[in-house]
């Protein structure tokens, strides 16, 4: 509890930023680039990674409890996410700090156990400072101190999350290094925007000393599109290399190494949204050929005892095949820089002494105030409130740029100077569309259309037809009205016999049979609405009449005649007397009719009794007449295939 009130004292005290784009930073996820995030401004947010994928949390799966082999069990969540804030001290300095959450579902036994799980890992601090080259500039550069605190639990979980935490001779924890760690890193950035061209390239190597665990290279870089205003398409490299042979090979391909594409979300009040895909490029090697991944598992073997005195192997696996990852990210000023008023005022006094006569003496004082206006704006710098107005800005009484719209772009920049208030707009001004379907999102009642499909004046697909299925993706435009359709917008057909449901007399028919237009076989013996009035019971019990054979028969060769037809058989009652009665009644009346087709060689699995009771009725149980209609057994035909 001490180290967890110490991280979190630690964080809020720093007020800082782990600069890979995972952590906070201005580029996608896992680069890192040369900027900084000026004086005084601040960022806050949250990151992380989540798989299913529990074969290569472990060499194949495989681990060793207490010297039992094991296997991790399919769809078992392993994930790593954390919390972050930064500030930058100067416009060239940040510091910063982020915590880190694991969770490992891959030992606990339903999700409220795997809940319990939830580990905190170390902690690192980070302070990055970048050259002062000019806002112009194409090129920049930037250095990064790291230093890692062991403030994470030692406690069961799979999958080491850094490659220093590897003691191949001793304990390895999956969520702490066990010791203070420092790293350093170069940082380059190629930002060609600033000629035009709407690219920006992120490089970064460094190097982190562990003294028990591993020594480690730790490399990014980063290609950015930004082909938006409001989004910008990525692709990264990212990896991390063990140079220190501590009691397990050196080989590249045995560390963390991603690739990872993704798109980044610019959206108003300054949030950046981040996603995705991390495919390890280890994985390459064997593609899930459990031979290949544990034919040198000896090499790689590591192990720990957690907090129960549990001791637990496997085989060290860098990182999962695949992870869904994401960042998301809030930047805004901790306090405006305000620039004193830089106005002198000159005074020269001419002292000018003019006599007339000896008893007459004049003294003249001339003062000359001069007032600059240092950006040109037309407001004085004693006045004006954002002194550092770009030349050319149409500006207010106070020397601030002009928003007509009040959409947080000035006019000199606004595109759209004329957007409606609390419309969310891009860098440009104009509003936003997500989906391109040519309606702004803040009229777009369906903002995720695909493009191109055509929309109505609200930004929804048009439904000529009026069956809930867009114009752009029906394929039968033109169905009638009370007709139900699937997903393609045709009429469903569940029987199969090319008459829709809605036309469909006998929408149950067994697949394969003859059918008139109605859709109701020809064959009677062939009709289950026919066959089932022919199932019938000695009153208040589950004894078939004699009569019932005979339909029952006509059942077994229509099964015999298609043997992909299978049959529910559904017994139902009216409302009269107990329920419970009535539904055990039913259930036993449904097995009756099963039981007598397994005799009759129809196959198990083929057939399967269902008991409502009265609670599905079909006519009014206050009539004589309904409740005969209600004392019913249903024939309903599946299929394996659905």
């Amino acid at each position: 509890m001490k180290k967890i009130v110490l991280a979190y004292v630690l964080l809020f005290a720093a007020v800082a930023l782990a600069q890979s784009g995972l952590a906070g930073g201005s580029d996608g996820i896992h680069q890192i680039n040369a900027k900084t995030l000026g004086q005084w401004q601040v960022i806050a947010g949250t990151g992380g990674n989540i798989t299913l994928d529990p074969w290569a949390l472990t060499r194949g799966g495989v681990y060793y409890d207490d010297g039992q082999r094991k296997k991790f069990k399919h769809r078992k969540i392993s994930a790593t996410g954390n919390v972050f804030a930064a500030i930058g001290l100067t416009d060239y300095a940040d510091i910063g700090a982020v915590v880190n959450i694991n969770y490992d579902m891959a030992y606990a036994h339903d999700h409220w156990d795997a809940a319990s799980k939830i580990r905190q890992g170390d902690l690192d601090l980070w302070m990055k400072a970048r050259a002062p080259f000019g806002d112009s500039s194409v090129f920049n550069l930037a250095g990064q101190f790291n230093l890692y605190l062991p403030i994470g639990v030692r406690s069961m979980g799979a999958r080491p999350r850094h490659a220093w935490y590897i003691h191949g001779r001793g304990e390895t924890n999956p969520y702490t290094a066990n010791e203070v760690v420092v790293g350093m890193t170069a940082i380059m950035t190629l930002d060609f925007n600033r000629v035009n061209v709407p690219l920006r390239w992120n490089a970064s190597a460094g190097f982190v000393y562990a003294n028990e665990g591993a020594n480690t290279l730790v490399y990014a870089t980063g290609l950015d599109w930004d082909v938006f205003s409001w989004a910008t398409p990525f692709v990264e490299f990212s990896g991390e290399f063990r140079v220190e042979d501590n009691g397990m090979p050196i080989d590249i391909m045995e560390d963390p190494m991603l690739l990872t594409p993704g798109l980044r979300l610019h959206l108003p009040w300054n949030i950046e949204l981040s996603g995705g895909i991390d495919f390890s490029v280890r994985m390459l090697r064997n593609r899930y050929d459990r031979d290949k991944e544990m034919s040198n598992i000896g090499a790689y073997t590591i192990g720990y005892t957690d907090e129960k005195g549990v001791q637990r192997k496997y085989g060290y696996t860098p990182t999962v095949t695949y992870a869904l990852t994401g960042v998301l990210t809030w930047k805004f000023g901790f306090f405006d820089k305000v620039e004193k008023n830089d106005y002198t005022t000159e005074m020269t006094k001419v002292d000018t002494l003019f006599k007339t006569d000896t008893l007459f003496r004049v003294d003249t004082v001339v003062v000359t105030d001069t007032i600059r206006d240092a950006d040109g704006d037309g407001v004085v710098d004693s006045l004006d409130v954002c002194p550092g107005t770009e030349k050319g800005t149409d500006v207010d009484s106070v020397g601030c740029a002009k928003d007509f719209d009040k959409d947080g772009v000035i006019d000199l920049q606004d595109k759209c100077p004329d957007t409606p208030a609390g419309a969310d707009v891009g860098r440009d001004g104009c509003p936003l569309d997500f989906d391109k379907d040519g309606v702004p999102n803040y009229m777009d009642q369906c903002p995720n259309t695909r493009p191109n499909m055509g929309v109505d004046s609200v930004g929804c697909d048009k439904d000529e037809d009026g069956d809930g299925v867009g114009d752009g993706r029906d394929l039968c435009p033109l169905t009638p009205a009370n007709a139900t359709v699937d997903t393609t917008g045709c009429p469903l057909d569940f029987d199969r016999d090319s008459v829709p449901d809605y036309l469909d007399k006998c929408p149950n028919s067994v697949r394969g049979v003859k059918v008139n237009k109605d859709g109701c076989p020809v064959n009677k013996k062939q009709d289950l609405d026919k066959l089932k009035t022919g199932i019938n019971f000695k009153n208040g019990s589950t004894i078939l009449t004699k009569p019932s054979y005979k339909t029952l028969d006509d059942i077994v060769y229509l099964m015999e005649s298609f043997d992909d037809v299978n049959l529910e058989i559904q017994g139902h009652t009216d409302n009269v007397g107990d329920v419970e009665y009535n539904e055990n009644l039913s259930q036993g009346r449904a097995q009756a009719v099963v039981d007598y087709l397994i005799r009759k060689n129809i196959k198990v699995d083929r057939v399967r009794a269902v008991g409502y009771g009265p609670h599905k009725p079909i006519a009014d149980n206050s009539t004589k007449k309904g409740r005969a209609k209600n004392r019913r057994v249903e024939l309903v035909p599946f299929y394996k295939d659905e």
